[in-house]
């Protein structure tokens, strides 16, 4: 081998060995346990009658951090595919979520937006419906906020 191969070898496991210490500590951080509060301005939303072929609709929820420490949302989910949630810059689904946590600063406030397709579940899904977002904080006071919204879906033909 010669020596720029070796250097860049090197380089390699250094850049490496840096990202696995900083990812390793923005883990640390999320799991680290506070006691701050999280506060919500209302558990839940009704949309009453929505028409099935009108689109997307959506509302949010304001969270508010009480304490004197930052609060991590840590991970969240909704409780069925047809709902959507983004906070900060995590956008999440029953099954996945994107964009890494999110910190609510000791006194501040993060919006929740609530994003429901009452078209997902097919042309004939009309009733009345009930889905739930979920976050997920390291406050162990308040480890988990749930919100929910309701709406009756109607098909107007």
């Amino acid at each position: 081998m010669n020596k720029f191969t070796i250097i860049i070898i090197i380089f390699a496991i250094a850049i490496i060995t840096s990202a696995i210490i900083i990812s390793n500590g923005k883990k640390s951080e999320s799991n680290q346990q506070i006691a701050s509060v999280i506060s919500v301005d209302r558990e839940s939303h009704d949309f009453g009658e929505i028409e099935i072929f009108a689109g997307k609709v959506e509302t949010t929820y304001i969270l508010t951090n009480e304490g004197e420490q930052d609060v991590i949302i840590k991970s969240a989910i909704t409780s069925c595919m047809c709902t959507e949630g983004i906070i900060g810059k995590m956008k999440f689904g029953m099954h996945s979520a994107t964009g890494g946590y999110v910190v609510i600063p000791a006194g501040g406030e993060e919006t929740l937006t609530a994003i429901y397709d009452p078209l997902a579940h097919g042309p004939d899904g009309v009733g009345k419906i009930t889905r739930e977002l979920t976050v997920k904080t390291n406050s162990i006071t308040t480890p988990e906020i749930t919100v929910k919204l309701s709406a009756n879906v109607v098909k107007n033909q």
